[in-house]
């Protein structure tokens, strides 16, 4: 097992978990490589279907995946740069361009996540491990076609509305 390899799963499993704790369902997350993604979760986008703060939220599931790969790894991760720039420009289109309000969304944002990163973290190290071992994880596991309308859906988005509160 390669510290890349640990570091790319603990990445996408904070993505995973953290949207599903924000209260958006995951239909899966994987570590097998991908074209040019070394993994990825399929997981409702907050900005398509975000309730309230879209762009909290959104920054926030950006934010989980490189505090949890730099927990993993005892040291301070801004991992994907394709995260920290997308991070960056939902930052300034929430705050009009305005660049110093911007850093200061982002910091609040990541004081936010680090703490939901923590009080997840035993269930963050949990599906990083299924990814090691599996390479890929089912989160709604069961039924091939998942829709809103589906039971494991309803299931999963009441117990993550229930985690919001």
């Amino acid at each position: 097992m390669t510290d890349q390899r640990e570091a790319i799963a603990y990445h996408e499993a904070g993505h995973a978990l953290i949207s599903i704790k924000l209260g958006y369902a995951c239909l899966y997350v994987t570590i097998i490589p991908d074209g040019d993604r070394l993994g990825h979760v399929c997981c409702e986008d907050p900005m398509v279907v975000g309730r309230g703060s879209k762009i909290e939220d959104a920054l926030k599931v950006l934010m989980a995946a490189n505090l949890s790969e730099g927990f993993h790894r005892g040291r301070k991760s801004w991992g994907d740069i394709e995260d920290r720039l997308m991070a960056k420009k939902l930052a300034l289109l929430a705050c009009n361009q305005n660049a110093d309000q911007a850093e200061t969304l982002i910091n609040e944002m990541a004081c936010e996540t680090r703490q939901l990163v923590e009080s997840h973290w035993s269930e963050i190290e949990t599906l990083a491990q299924q990814l090691l071992m599996q390479g890929k994880v089912n989160l709604l596991s069961g039924e091939e076609n998942v829709t809103a309308n589906s039971p494991t859906y309803q299931a999963l988005r009441a117990a993550s509305m229930k985690s919001r509160r």
